[in-house]
């Protein structure tokens, strides 16, 4: 054994091993120290150096005596609580259970109790593979990515050389990052036809009439339609503003920082949104449950929707089609003047490629229209 590295917070201590004695090398106030021990080198007096030693050091020169340390030997278990502890505010409540539920489920039982630093791939594989005999890849790559976070944490601070996780192949069938974006868009893209629109309108009651008719005109994801508030509406500039999603009661940011835009409020849309605001406005949000209250999620509107439709007759689909209605409409109008660089930014997509991948084969034209394409092409080309 050459050298180990503890962490206790941001000071970084390697314990050397020179002429058989545990030497102890690390910087503080950008000067380096480095003094022998003068214990020998075994096991016994790094365990001494670890729990007593360098405490004692850290709480000399900074005061601090609860801070907790990192070893290179840590447990996965240990060092996942000093992970998520930083993880938890990084990230919106709902994403970090979720994370820990898979940490706790599918990752502890597993390597709770193996050394960080020895984890082979190897190892990782065989997860994966005993976990693909009960879960989906989808699942199964949900899971690795906690682990792989985990890995990178530890990673970023000197107890691992490499991460594991890297040197094993992903489960997932869908490698390209594009499919993926079109994945997490979502798992269905089966819109309504316009007449469909227009029975399911003529039969909506209440505020879910509304609900509808703004996002067929608008193409807004339903998180983002329910965190709307009337300060988000900007009717001069015939513009709405688009920065926040609601999960389970909880007012957040927007998934992704493509997703914070601001949508062009249409003359249907501006119409709809002066209606509206005689029922709401004086209310803080557009779109108000019958408490007169924000909606805890759009899962009630969607449950609604369903019901809706069943009622009429209509094939059951979740309300965010009523966005892919929008997006797959308007892109089957090109040939009439529609920019399909606008629908995404409509869309709040992060860049024309994930549009295309989920709506290209929208993109109808007559023969008239591919026929006057064809001529100024070669118009074009006449140069040749």
């Amino acid at each position: 054994m050459n050298s180990v590295k503890v962490l206790y917070g941001d000071l970084k201590i390697t314990i050397r091993s020179i002429n058989s004695y545990w030497w102890l090398d690390f910087y503080f106030n950008k000067k380096r120290i480095r003094r022998s021990t003068n214990l020998k080198v075994n096991e016994k007096n790094l365990k001494h150096i670890k729990s007593k030693i360098i405490p004692e050091i850290v709480i000399a020169l900074t005061g601090n005596s609860q801070i907790k340390y990192f070893e290179k030997d840590l447990l996965v278990k240990d060092f996942s609580v000093e992970y998520f502890n930083v993880y938890r505010g990084t990230v919106r409540d709902h994403v970090y259970k979720r994370s820990k539920a898979n940490y706790e489920n599918k990752i502890k039982p597993f390597f709770g109790n193996k050394i960080l630093k020895d984890i082979t791939p190897i190892e990782l594989e065989q997860w994966q593979l005993s976990l693909l005999k009960k879960y989906k890849p989808q699942s199964v790559n949900k899971y690795r990515s906690v682990f792989f976070s985990i890995f990178e944490k530890a990673l970023q601070n000197d107890l691992i050389k490499f991460n594991p996780l890297t040197r094993v192949k992903s489960p997932l069938v869908i490698k390209k990052k594009i499919k993926l974006l079109v994945e997490k868009e979502s798992d269905t893209v089966n819109p309504f036809s316009i007449k469909e629109i227009k029975e399911i309108l003529s039969n909506a009651r209440g505020n879910l009439y509304y609900v509808i008719l703004f996002m067929f005109l608008t193409g807004i994801r339903p998180g983002e339609l329910i965190s709307l508030t009337w300060k988000d509406i900007d009717f001069e500039k015939k513009k709405i503003a688009v920065e926040k999603t609601t999960v389970q009661g909880k007012v957040g940011d927007v998934k992704t920082q493509s997703s914070v835009r601001y949508i062009d409020m249409l003359p249907q849309t501006e119409t709809l949104l002066k209606d509206l605001y005689n029922l709401t406005g004086q209310y803080d949000n557009l779109f108000i449950s019958h408490f007169k209250k924000p909606f805890y999620s759009h899962d009630i509107l969607n449950l609604r929707f369903k019901e809706l439709l069943k009622e009429i007759n209509i094939k059951e689909r979740t309300i965010y089609n009523l966005r892919h209605t929008f997006a797959s409409y308007m892109i089957s109008n090109i040939q009439n003047g529609i920019d399909i660089l606008w629908v995404s930014k409509m869309l709040g997509h992060k860049d024309l490629s994930i549009t295309l991948k989920i709506y290209a084969k929208y993109i109808k034209e007559d023969d008239d229209t591919r026929f006057t394409k064809l001529n100024k092409i070669g118009t074009i080309m006449g140069i040749i």
